[in-house]
């Protein structure tokens, strides 16, 4: 395994709006570098936290929790990558091996787990009218009611609490992790970094959308070109979807460095 980052945090670099380009060029060389290793292991976070979440009461916290673990592993992915090797599902897991700061970890992940909970209970008293209007037939939701019923309300509001959320954890669980920064303190460290860098955070975040459904229009227009239906054509788009979502996480480690990560001749740091 290779080694993870080490090194004391002492400043968060500002970097221009250009830096969104460079963050989703490298994502792009990482990926083309090991496709199938990073669409391999996309595929096993992703179904591992929609399992967990499915279970009954305890799956939404206990997904939550693990997000600041899964950041870590495919963090390490693309680091791994960039030094030429395949990163291995093991990756996913190398938060978790024991280690001084597995329980702070756990303490960040409690933390998201409780900001998710609340955004969820805020989501659906917006969302509870629109949601009444939903019809079940034969024990499956009427895509009629469910069109003309869309919580508008919620999804804004949802979409305006998560974006603090999503400040507060983006570069956390590195500081956690790697770095042994106090939860609290890596938190407002991360809210800090998002923030000064919010122009390369926002124009990254319009070209993924914007690559997004300019990859998955040209996807799709082609397979009707083909004469497929419309279901053959949802079945065979969603490899497509997968690839821009891995694309996505590929990010991450591009960002970590441009930003956080102590530069190499930073001293160690001090030992417990």
């Amino acid at each position: 395994m290779i080694t993870n980052p080490q090194g004391p945090v002492t400043q968060v670099r500002t970097l221009p709006a250009t830096a969104g380009w460079t963050w989703l060029r490298e994502a792009l060389t990482l990926y083309w570098r090991q496709p199938f290793a990073f669409t391999a292991l996309v595929i096993l976070y992703t179904m591992v936290l929609m399992l967990l979440a499915n279970v009954p009461v305890i799956g939404l916290p206990l997904a939550a929790v693990l997000v600041p673990f899964g950041t870590l592993g495919l963090t390490l992915a693309g680091r791994v990558a960039e030094r030429g090797a395949m990163p291995l599902p093991a990756v996913l897991i190398d938060a978790l091996r024991p280690g001084p700061q597995r329980v702070a970890l756990f303490r960040l992940g409690a933390l998201h787990a409780g900001m998710v909970l609340l955004l969820v209970i805020v989501a659906s008293l917006f969302a509870m009218d629109e949601l009444r209007n939903w019809k079940v037939t034969d024990g499956q939701l009427d895509p009629v009611s469910v069109s003309q019923n869309v919580p508008w309300d919620a999804l804004m509001v949802t979409a305006a609490l998560y974006t603090p959320v999503l400040m507060l954890t983006w570069f956390s669980p590195h500081l956690v992790g790697w770095h042994r920064q106090p939860v609290v303190k890596a938190m407002f460290f991360s809210f800090v970094a998002c923030w000064r860098n919010r122009w390369p955070f926002l124009l990254l975040g319009a070209m993924l959308v914007g690559l997004s459904f300019g990859v998955g229009f040209l996807a799709t227009e082609l397979l009707r070109a083909l004469g497929l239906s419309p279901q053959l054509t949802s079945m065979l788009f969603a490899p497509v979807a997968l690839v821009m979502t891995s694309i996505s996480y590929a990010t991450q480690y591009p960002i970590y460095r441009a930003v956080i990560e102590p530069l190499p001749d930073s001293p160690p740091p001090a030992a417990d």
